[in-house]
This record gives C-alpha cells, sequence and structure tokens, in this order.
C-alpha cells in the first residue's frame, strides 16, 4: 500500500466514479482502476461496489475511508510542518533555567520570543548542571545561581527564601521562628536546604528536616495535601500562593538570598547577548517573584 493508492481511492469515492475520479487527478481510467484493484488485493477486501451509477463503498470500503482521510490529513499536516520549517528565519537559542526560574519566566519567554525573532528551546535543570551545559555548549544561555569562571554572569535580582505552607498570616518571619516549622526539604546539598542549615547552624538554630523529598513535585504534592512546611523560592509556589492555596512569609533576621544570573560562555557573539539579556530582564519585570529586589538603576548602568 503507498500514498498513491489511498489517494486515488478517496478520489473515486468522493468523485463516485471512476471516470470523473481519473479527470481529476488527470491520470488514465485503466490505471486507477489498477490501483484500487491492487489495494484491494493487498487489504484482502472488497472496497467499492462498482454499478451503473458509479461506485460505492462497501461496509469494509466505509471502515478503510476514515483510515484513508486520516492518513492523507496527517501528510498533509507534516508536509506544512516542513513547509513552515522551511521557511522559518528565526534564530534558534537553547535556554536553560533553574527550577524556580522555570515556572515564572519559561511562559513569558515563550511569549515574547517571536517579537525578537527567536525561537528559544527552554530546559530546565539545577544551577551546577546549568553551568555544565554552557560550558560544554549544549546551552547557550542559562538562568540560575553565579556560575563558576570563566562563564560571564549578569546579575537579574535576589530570590530570598520564604516558609511556605498551609494559608494564614502572611507578615515576615523571623529565621529562628521558621525552623521551628516541620520541614519537607531536598536532600542535603540541595542549594535552599545548604543556605538554610549554614544559616542557622550560624546562629546556633536546628533545622527541622521531617521529610526528605528529591523530586520537586511530590514535595509541591506534600506541601499542598499534608499541612506541611517548606522553605522554597516564591516563583516555585506561585501560581498557589497568588490563588490562596498556600500561603508564603519571607524569611528575614537575617534574610537568606541567592543571586540570580544570566549566564553565558564568554564566546557567545556580543549580538545575541546583547538581545538575551534584556528578553531576560523584561521577563523577571513582569514575573512574580515575591519582594523582588532587582536595583533597576543598577542593572541599566551594567
Amino acid at each position: 500500500m503507498d500514498v498513491r493508492q489511498i489517494r486515488d481511492f478517496v478520489a473515486v469515492v468522493r468523485c463516485s466514479s471512476f471516470a470523473a475520479a481519473s479527470r481529476d487527478l488527470h491520470v488514465s481510467q485503466p490505471g486507477l482502476g489498477y490501483q484500487i484493484k491492487q489495494l484491494e488485493q493487498e487489504l484482502q477486501v472488497r472496497l467499492l461496489q462498482r454499478h451503473a451509477r458509479g461506485v460505492s463503498l462497501t461496509d469494509a470500503g466505509i471502515t478503510f475511508m476514515d483510515h484513508a482521510q486520516t492518513i492523507l490529513a496527517a501528510i498533509n499536516d507534516a508536509k506544512l510542518a516542513m513547509a513552515s520549517l522551511a521557511n522559518d528565519d528565526r534564530q534558534e537559542v537553547s535556554i536553560g533555567l533553574s527550577p524556580s526560574a522555570a515556572p515564572v519566566l519559561g511562559p513569558l519567554l515563550l511569549g515574547a520570543q517571536a517579537r525578537h525573532n527567536l525561537k528559544l528551546r527552554l530546559r530546565e535543570a539545577f544551577s551546577a548542571e546549568l553551568h555544565d551545559a554552557v560550558l560544554r555548549g549544549t546551552l547557550d544561555f542559562a538562568v540560575g545561581l553565579p556560575p563558576p569562571p570563566p562563564l560571564k554572569a549578569h546579575f537579574l535580582y535576589h530570590e530570598p527564601l520564604y516558609l511556605i505552607g498551609p494559608t494564614g498570616e502572611a507578615a515576615d518571619i523571623a529565621l529562628a521562628d521558621a525552623v521551628r516549622f516541620p520541614l519537607v526539604m531536598g536532600l542535603k546539598g540541595h542549594t535552599p536546604r545548604q543556605a538554610l542549615e549554614e544559616t542557622a547552624a550560624a546562629r546556633g538554630l536546628k533545622v527541622h528536616v521531617t521529610q526528605e523529598v528529591e523530586i520537586g513535585s511530590l514535595r509541591r504534592a506534600l506541601v499542598m495535601r499534608e499541612n506541611v512546611y517548606t522553605v522554597a523560592a516564591y516563583s516555585l509556589f506561585a501560581e498557589e500562593i497568588d490563588k490562596g492555596l498556600l500561603g508564603a512569609r519571607r524569611i528575614i533576621d537575617p534574610e537568606i538570598a541567592h543571586k540570580v544570573n544570566a549566564i553565558h560562555a564568554s564566546g557567545l557573539p556580543a549580538g545575541l547577548v546583547n538581545k538575551l539579556v534584556p528578553l531576560v530582564r523584561d521577563a523577571v519585570a513582569l514575573a512574580p517573584l515575591g519582594h523582588k529586589r532587582v536595583d533597576l538603576a543598577c542593572v541599566a548602568a551594567e
């Protein structure tokens, strides 16, 4: 069975006769009849009933017609997709986003890509993985924690940690009070947990971790359903907080915050850097990041 046989079959059915279909397809009537006969022999069923007024579908023909139309539509869709790719002159750029940045910056970046004549390929990973991918050249650009040399970094915003859990009081909370809550956290060495535990230890405080969860989606489910708390960036739970499903209290005394940066290799063309950094900063300005502390004057002066 080939596409021509399927096309010829559909044409005969739609025209209700071999003669009309042969004129429509610009092929000989005997040749058209041969194609349909070959198709019926391969399928081992009779598809068309020939009569004086033309042709009609058999029961098998009715079933096959549905499949034939689906196949031809899929082929047409594939052709259109390839034509779109062939005519797409947008510059393709791969950008990695840290887990806290991905849910809030990702949709904004994708929404703005067409205006900047870019085609963005987004990937989510922890900052260490993003740094490695940029170094190896598998990512062009990334948004995450400060990278090691020789990667280049452009400061975007401070990302303070929040006590996130059941809705309730929204006021800031001192670290000494926050660590008394039962916490669901990532594994030891996970950046937010490490920062929380190191800061607490420096104050002579102990963090009360009741459950270690490596999978971010599972941690979210536990916080949502089990009436427990976690310490994380606001942006990780921005949608649930904005809907009133969870509460968020910024940890202070002291505040624990990370610097989030736009990251790229030193060899990335200056023209592309000058396009991507403003693109990301525009997204940051619109993103629900909680108490954003972006010094726009300093940013503009970089």
